[in-house]
């Protein structure tokens, strides 16, 4: 087992029932909630009928669970009640009280998880397609028959993009002459095992790409980072206007990747998938191996702003104003020029077209048969003609939501989520989550039968939309606005819940991480050599904490799934967690992520797939089946100090040069280091009291919830308005990845690229800004509420 957690709030022993649950086939609003019992008149007999019945009790509790405190990992927390208060940690099943987070381990099914895949793979499901409102509908069914409280179809009108089947895309290699001497492939991949060739199938495209025709020679930008297209434009001082630049996949997102090939003045773009990356060291190629074959295709969304293009920051429901779809390029947020993705069989065809300036090592590829230089020598006149003939079309998606309501705090809930939508077939991205949210909700309707019932509310969501940009999450944030701001504890999602068998990952906010290393803790590995998936994470990518000793790797929330409204519109803590290999997952958003990749190369036991399901259920009950939060904010004071130390390590001088102190932004990241440390012993202090007060309870999960909430800045950042916390926000040029304190870092590189003075105020007021609101979580931890509770 790992080292000691001293950090860390465990979960004591699961005490009895104190009350009987509600009757789970009452409609919401008949939902009777636990509570205390009125004080009545006194009663001689009832007091010794009652004093009779606790002596009992004690007894029984005596004998199941000890003291009803446990010590362990060096750190000490209360069972699951607060003065008479049944928050669900144990259930009677079969006459037998078991303990909830460890009932699950005998529940999820592989077996129950590989039909479900196999049936959301059958076709492909687009989404604003037939087949994915199908699919939806299914699990509404499903889910209504499994005795939630409450089980919603939500809809919304949004604007989609397709490939243009009557009018193809085209893309050419010509001669001087206009004659063509290549032509690329635009249409679907060729099919290479059954139930490929579907005519569901949509052709390979980049949604949200400009219309219309790029020509020029070639230009080759490695993975179309800034940092590529600074030493194009700078080192070697290439004009990069009336080229077509061809970039490969991975580093960045790709609509950052279309963004700076406009920037920097491609007149269009073409992005494939170099073997190096997603065929890698000869693996042997699809369907015989992992990787992807020759033909195989990505796609994906180029949109970089979040949720419907024509309704931003308001859900997309009738009587909406919706705007121009110009206006959203104009702000940026979808390109203007025209891009396509290739399959590398055809980028090589272009490649080859080059023959000056040798590339750096570090953009040398594997494509065969080529040397890799980047531009063409001006004797070779032979251009690259594309068209994108793509068209946008309003459609409407659809959420499924399901909703158990908790029977002790019923206004707080943890949501749990997954999107259903994929550009194909979808095996791994999305449905391996998918699939296992189904066998989640099928376990969760047993407990239902079984009157079970959390002390939280605990929401299961099956998203829409979300590979054209977070739509279906979106909205719905969009929808509830705060109403999930005043009452979500926490969102865990689980887009990809297996792309490779090495190892767990998990990206979060830091109050979360104590419930994900629990929750690891107690799922048995997968594989051989280790006894958890807690060993195994730790093994492959171990980082020491301060405040906790060697530890798996958190990594901290960017962007590109459904958690980021939640995050950056409500300042709501969120995890998304799964299953990977070291080498990329090979076929991503192609024809082949299908159920025969995944049962052959994927997890063909589907048994990463139950543990990534146990992680994400034993988390979610560390939430809501606890009075108090299994939280350590020590650790969020530790990665805001090492954000900080980045900071300045690398713009310190910088900024002195510009008369830019760091020194008051300084002082509040060692306030809020001391507040954090003083509401830990605070929490420890109340722990070792026993049982605490709903009050206390209360107080302590408003705390935190509040150190979130405190780093949303209404204003968003600097030309993003749509992502709001100061602290966790994905970088401006690449929206995967995180960015510490980004408003700051955005402005510096702003700055020192246009050296006006105006810009160098801009961080002046980034860096006063993540000041302020450091302020602001310090002030809600130092407030004495704690002191005066009852």
């Amino acid at each position: 087992m790992a080292t000691e957690e001293k950090a860390t709030l465990l979960v004591g022993q699961n005490h009895e029932r104190s009350a009987s649950p509600a009757d789970p086939e009452h409609a919401p609003e008949e939902v009777h909630f636990h509570r205390k019992a009125s004080e009545s008149s006194f009663n001689w007999i009832g007091c010794f009928c009652m004093l009779g019945i606790l002596v009992f009790l004690l007894a029984v509790l005596g004998a199941m669970f000890g003291a009803g405190v446990v010590v362990g990992r060096g750190t000490v927390a209360t069972g699951n009640t607060t003065a008479g208060f049944d928050w669900g940690g144990n259930v009677i099943i079969d006459g037998k009280n078991v303990a909830i987070i460890s009932w699950f381990d005998g529940e999820m099914s592989a077996d129950n998880i590989k039909k479900n895949l196999d049936t959301l793979t059958e076709k492909p499901h687009i989404a604003g397609s037939e087949q994915n409102h199908q699919l939806a509908l299914m699990i509404y069914q499903q889910w209504e028959g499994f005795m939630f409280d409450k089980v919603e179809l939500v809809n919304y009108s949004v604007l989609l993009s397709y490939p243009n089947t009557s009018n193809p895309n085209v893309l050419q290699l010509k001669d001087r002459d206009d004659m063509v001497l290549y032509a690329g492939h635009t249409d679907q991949e060729p099919p290479l095992t059954p139930g490929e060739n579907d005519s569901n199938v949509a052709p390979p495209f980049n949604a949200y790409s400009g219309s219309g025709e790029a020509k020029g020679p070639v230009v080759y930008v490695n993975y179309a980072r800034i940092d590529d297209f600074e030493y194009l434009t700078k080192n070697l001082t290439l004009n990069l206007s009336n080229h077509v630049c061809i970039a490969r996949y991975g580093g960045i997102f790709r609509g950052d990747k279309a963004h700076l090939a406009q920037r920097y003045g491609c007149s269009g773009l073409l992005i494939y998938s170099d073997p190096q990356d997603y065929a890698p060291n000869g693996v042997p190629v699809y369907p015989d191996g992992p990787s992807l074959p020759p033909g195989g295709v990505q796609r994906g969304s180029l949109m970089i702003t979040e949720g419907d293009p024509l309704t931003p920051g308001v859900p997309a429901i009738d009587g909406m104003y919706r705007r121009a779809y110009e206006e959203l390029a104009e702000e940026g947020g979808v390109p203007s020029i025209s891009v396509q993705p290739i399959s590398y069989g055809d980028a090589v065809h272009f490649m080859s077209q080059l023959s000056l300036y040798p590339a750096p090592s570090s953009w040398i590829g594997n494509l065969s048969d080529i040397d890799y230089f980047i531009a063409q020598d001006p004797s070779n006149d032979n251009e690259t003609y594309l068209m994108v003939n793509n068209y946008q079309e309003q459609r409407t998606i659809y959420n499924v939501i399901a909703t158990i309501y908790g029977g002790v705090e019923p206004d707080r809930q943890v949501i749990m989520g997954n999107h259903r939508d994929a550009w194909v077939f979808g095996a791994v991205d999305p449905n391996s989550g998918t699939a296992t949210l189904m066998e989640m909700a099928r376990s969760f309707s047993i407990l239902r039968q079984n009157k079970w019932r959390p002390g939280r509310t605990l929401v299961l969501c099956s998203w829409d939309a979300e590979e054209y940009g977070l739509i279906g999450s979106t909205e719905w944030v969009e929808d509830k606005g705060w109403l999930l701001g005043a009452n979500t504890v926490a969102y865990l999602n689980v887009d990809v819940a297996v792309s490779g068998s090495e190892f767990f990952v998990s990206s979060a906010n830091p109050l979360l991480f104590v419930p994900l290393w629990r929750a690891a803790e107690m799922v048995k590995c997968p594989d051989p050599g280790f006894d958890t998936v807690y060993d195994q994470w730790l093994h492959y990518t171990p980082h020491t904490y301060k405040n906790g000793g060697s530890k798996p790797l958190i990594n901290n929330l960017g962007s590109g799934s459904d958690f980021t409204m939640f995050l950056q519109g409500y300042g709501i803590s969120c995890t998304s967690s799964g299953y990977a290999n070291t080498t990329a997952y090979a076929v991503y958003h192609s024809v082949h992520d299908n159920f025969y990749w995944m049962s052959n190369f994927g997890d063909p036991s589907f048994a990463h797939h139950v543990a990534v399901g146990l992680v994400w259920l034993k988390t979610a009950m560390l939430l809501v089946t606890n009075p108090l939060l299994p939280y350590d904010p020590r650790l969020y004071a530790e990665v805001v100090k090492s954000n900080f130390d980045d900071l300045s390590k690398l713009n310190s001088d910088l900024l002195k040069e510009q008369d830019i102190t760091l020194s008051y932004l300084e002082v509040a990241v060692m306030n809020f280091e001391d507040s954090c440390s003083n509401l830990w012993e605070d929490v420890q202090r109340v722990v070792q009291d026993g049982p605490p007060s709903e009050n206390i309870v209360r107080i302590i999960t408003d705390k935190y919830m509040n150190i979130e909430r405190a780093f949303i800045h209404p204003e968003g950042l600097p030309g993003r308005p749509y992502f709001k916390h100061v602290l966790f926000a994905p970088s401006s040029f690449n929206s995967y990845g995180s960015s510490g304190f980004p408003g700051v870092s955005d402005t510096i590189f702003e700055a020192t690229q246009s050296g006006k003075e105006e810009d160098w105020n801009k961080i002046r007021r980034q860096i006063d800004i993540v000041r302020n609101h450091l302020r602001y979580a310090t002030m809600i931890m130092n407030e004495p509420t704690l002191k005066y509770a009852p």
